[in-house]
């Protein structure tokens, strides 16, 4: 991530980075493999070289009933396990005592010395991929047959997009440029799985909105918006204004030479933003995909891996073009745990299989020396926790039918004083004198993911099998990566009744009250208002009405502010932030003298109803139904 963004990311790839991983993608070894290491004789093609075997059998995938796979070019199904940055860290030059990073030249006599060893390491823990932003070369000189690859092209952001003009020549021929330099060197290999097309892409919609009125009146995407207002508005100038606070323009023609919109308060115009992103980013993902067929018309196409959050519009436009839907996890707790809606939600609007393309842990101690407190990542005191919250992690995404693959990351831990952006986390299979972590390695190791993947559905308890004891404080270290941990989410889970939720609602008891527990995902943008503050009615409402009691609650919460609408008899905790901080976290207390009763005992009932809407009622989500306190 970028020095001071929110922990709901993963870092952008740097300059330096991205042109290492290209030009080692053209020092790509001509090894051949198969599953098991050989190729069949009868799949080598005559007179090409070992590198471009297995043309007309790429890497595909497959449904099987409910389950996803990915299939190998030899048919073998597979879960994806990989790990990024596998890369030889910093020159020995650049090394200094005072922020050590992880440096291969002070450990092996060359670069094939360290590739020999660390493919080695890679297949004795377990790892079926070599992830991002990994020294591909070396590894594949080296003998990498048991590996397939997934290099990131960074094809749209290098380009500047979304936020230049898509339509541009300008933007195309970059796009066109960087996706050929990427992709032409490793095309037809058997070993490409296929490629993410970026990572973590500006998908901010206000932001975007607003830079796009900005632009030049001759620009596309700014052309692209003016059309889409006047279609929305049916060149109605008052029905936009009921929307939006003009600037600069006092109609549809002076809008088109220039002026900018702020979202009025109240109003539905945070819909019609949601309908530009839509259109950006179905312009993006034609545009992408359209150019890596252009090099290759076999590769998969791994999506833009999210930022461990998404836009439903973004993510149903991606649909259209992707073979895969990426997305970064950071876990919502730092048992290694997250949310039931983060990816049932996300293959349920896309229809597509899930590839993890991060996911990570840390650990006070270690032996970098990584402070891990330049962001807010799952931190837990031990290696044996860390190795534990890797594992619950890893299970569960292998038991999820429509994941097909998860990438750790990453191989070696982050220098204590920060990379380059500050970022000082435990991340690293092996710390930064390149020893591994053993309780990491042997949870990987230990794990036979294409089996829990092979197993049949289990399902899932929650709350319609009687709502649970609440644990002895409720609000207890209400905290990042802590909030609502030590609440049972998995019994005290309530099954959402809207399609698309955006959320997860929990709900526990005592014999005092009732409590209910909200964890969102919801980006908010103060920069689409004229005053640069979201305004009261614009917050996101969570409401609750329990049966016996007189008044519905209906509180405000997000975007960093005291929770509105709190009633005197009730108690409310709430977790958010603005901007890169898209988490939106609370906790309420409902005392059962407020439902008329002196106190709830299990087998009693409960009926409750429950609503949310996120920042500006852009989306709805809803909960009901009556349900028994269990022991």
């Amino acid at each position: 991530m970028e020095f001071g963004r929110d922990v709901s990311e993963r870092p952008l790839a740097t300059v330096v980075s991205f042109l290492r991983f290209l030009s080692l993608w053209a020092l790509a070894s001509s090894a051949v493999f198969s599953g098991d290491g050989i190729a069949p004789a009868e799949d080598r093609l005559e007179g090409t070289s070992p590198a471009k075997k297995w043309l007309n059998r790429p890497f595909q995938l497959l449904q099987d009933g409910e389950a996803w796979w990915l299939c190998r070019p030899d048919g073998s199904r597979f879960f994806s396990f990989g790990v990024c940055v596998v890369d030889r860290g910093i020159a020995e030059s650049e090394f200094t005592e005072k922020n050590p990073a992880y440096c291969a030249p002070r450990h092996y006599r060359d670069a094939e010395a360290w590739a020999n060893a660390t493919l080695k390491r890679l297949r004795e823990w377990g790892f079926t991929t070599i992830g991002g932003w990994s020294d591909y070369g070396s590894l594949l000189g080296a003998g990498g047959a048991a590996f397939c690859v997934t290099p990131e092209l960074h094809a749209g952001a290098t380009a500047g997009a979304p936020w230049w003009d898509m339509w541009g020549d300008e933007v195309v021929r970059r796009v066109r440029e960087t996706a050929r330099e990427g992709i032409h060197p490793v095309r037809g290999d058997g070993r490409l799985l296929g490629y993410y097309t970026d990572n973590e892409l500006g998908w901010w919609n206000a932001t975007l909105f607003n830079m796009t009125l900005e632009a030049a009146p001759q620009s596309g995407h700014r052309r692209h918006l003016l059309r889409l207002l006047r279609d929305h508005y049916r060149e109605d100038w008052p029905a936009l204004a009921k929307d939006f606070d003009p600037e600069g323009a006092a109609g549809f023609e002076e809008l088109e030479k220039g002026g900018v919109l702020y979202l009025r308060p109240g109003s539905d115009g945070m819909r019609m933003i949601r309908r530009f992103l839509a259109l950006m980013a179905e312009r993006y993902y034609q545009l992408v995909r359209d150019v890596v067929r252009e090099h290759d018309p076999r590769g998969l196409i791994l999506g833009d891996r999210y930022q461990s959050f998404y836009y439903p519009e973004v993510a149903l436009a991606a649909a259209r073009h992707v073979d895969v839907v990426s997305t970064n996890l950071n876990a919502h707790w730092n048992d290694g745990t997250f949310c039931r809606f983060y990816l049932e939600t996300l293959h349920a609007l896309t229809g597509k299989p899930i590839l993890v393309s991060e996911f990570y842990a840390a650990a006070t101690e270690n032996r970098s020396g990584n402070p891990n407190d330049r962001g807010v990542f799952p931190v837990v005191a031990t290696q044996r926790e860390r190795a534990e919250a890797f594992r619950t992690t890893l299970e569960a995404l292998a038991r999820t039918p429509y994941v097909v693959g998860a990438d750790w990351f990453q191989y070696y831990d982050e220098p204590p004083g920060g990379r380059f952006d500050g970022e000082n986390y435990n991340f690293g299979l092996v710390d930064v004198r390149d020893a591994p972590y053993e309780d990491l390695i042997r949870a990987a190791a230990g794990l036979d993911l294409s089996r829990l993947k092979s197993q049949p559905l289990r399902g899932r308890s929650d709350a319609s099998s009687g709502i649970p004891p609440a644990p002895k404080d409720p609000f207890a270290d209400f905290e990042p990566m802590r909030a609502l941990k030590h609440w049972d989410r998995q019994r005290g889970f309530v099954k959402p009744d809207s399609k698309f939720p955006l959320a997860d609602l929990y709900v526990s008891w005592d014999e005092e009250a009732i409590y209910f527990g909200l964890y969102a995902l919801d980006p908010i943008e103060e920069i689409c208002y004229r005053d640069g503050r979201v305004p009261d009615e614009d917050l996101p409402e969570w409401s609750v009405e329990v049966a016996g009691r007189a008044q519905p609650i209906r509180l405000r919460v997000g975007a960093g502010r005291n929770p509105g609408g709190v009633q005197a008899d009730i108690t409310v905790k709430n977790l958010s932030n603005l901007k890169l901080n898209v988490r939106n976290i609370t906790a309420l207390r409902v005392p059962a003298a407020s439902m008329g009763r002196a106190r709830l005992r299990a087998g009693d009932s409960v009926k409750f109803t429950s609503t949310a809407s996120t920042h500006a009622r852009t989306h709805r989500m809803e909960w009901s139904g009556e349900f028994n306190l269990a022991k």
